[in-house]
């Protein structure tokens, strides 16, 4: 894809300070998130956020209930999501703007949601925060924004559902977004993947400092798994949040692919459905 499509999803700390002065309506969204206690860090909000921000929690906000079947973070329903989507105050049209520490995937998952809920404009800012030169802010936001009048058009982004996800891996179409060591580890019980499916640690398409690497390295990675042009791949991880950021990487690259957002932890709660290493 030309440099025009990665700009479709991404943008750089430099471009977004200019945007911030050039488009005043751009909503910005911080998801910070800290691992491995994989809980929200509204604490590191607080202490410093990029002007204007509104904090976004993965589970309260960016996740449905789980009832042990469906994933530990499934799809919010869309009456609910709509609500949230209503009090950023973001429209079908407003530009969206999401961050997050850097090398983290937490922001993906606001970014597809957003999209598959028929927001037209959302991307990511490279390098995180630690990428940010601009003036921070600190304390928690004053809410001030008015709500939107936002309706859900689910289906912006496509999903695979459990019932499909052993097609997308006969065909070496599914991809584990989770550290290699999560996918086969020799003495980690807890560790497995999804039978057929192909490592694709998310963590490997950072550089040091937590910029994506340019697309043509990308490419080469998505090729050495066997993602070819005209592909349509399905990612997952443990709960829907890194297997986002695979998603996201491949439409940087103009590759369609499917989230199953139920992931590792739907796909295990049925006894029938095994993991292996």
């Amino acid at each position: 894809m030309s440099e025009a499509g990665r700009t479709a999803h991404l943008i750089g700390p430099a471009e977004l300070q200019t945007w911030l002065d050039r488009r005043p309506e751009t909503v910005v969204l911080d998801v910070r998130h800290v691992m491995p206690a994989d809980r929200a860090d509204h604490d590191a909000f607080l202490s410093a956020h990029l002007p204007g921000a509104l904090f976004v929690d993965v589970d309260t906000d960016l996740a449905g209930t789980s009832t042990g079947r469906n994933g530990r973070r499934p799809l919010p329903g869309a009456v609910e999501f709509e609500k949230t989507v209503r009090r950023w105050g973001i429209g079908a049209s407003t530009p969206v703007v999401v961050y997050g520490a850097a090398h983290s995937p937490a922001p993906a998952r606001a970014w597809w949601l957003l999209k598959w809920a028929g927001v037209d404009s959302v991307r990511i800012l490279d390098g995180g925060l630690e990428g940010w030169p601009g003036p921070v802010e600190s304390g928690d936001s004053d809410g001030s924004r008015p709500d939107s009048d936002f309706v859900v058009t689910p289906g912006g982004l496509p999903v695979v559902e459990v019932a499909d996800v052993p097609s997308f891996a006969d065909r070496g179409l599914l991809l584990d977004a989770r550290p290699a060591a999560r996918f086969s580890h020799p003495t980690d019980p807890g560790a497995g993947h999804i039978p057929g499916a192909r490592s694709a640690p998310v963590a490997g398409f950072f550089d040091a400092a937590g910029f994506l690497l340019p697309d043509a390295e990308l490419r080469e990675r998505f090729a050495a798994l066997g993602i070819r042009a005209g592909d349509e791949p399905a990612a997952y991880c443990g709960t829907g949040v890194a297997a986002a950021l695979e998603v996201f990487v491949l439409s940087v690259l103009g590759v369609t692919a499917r989230l199953y957002v139920g992931s590792a932890s739907e796909w295990s709660s049925d006894p029938s459905r095994v993991l292996v290493r």
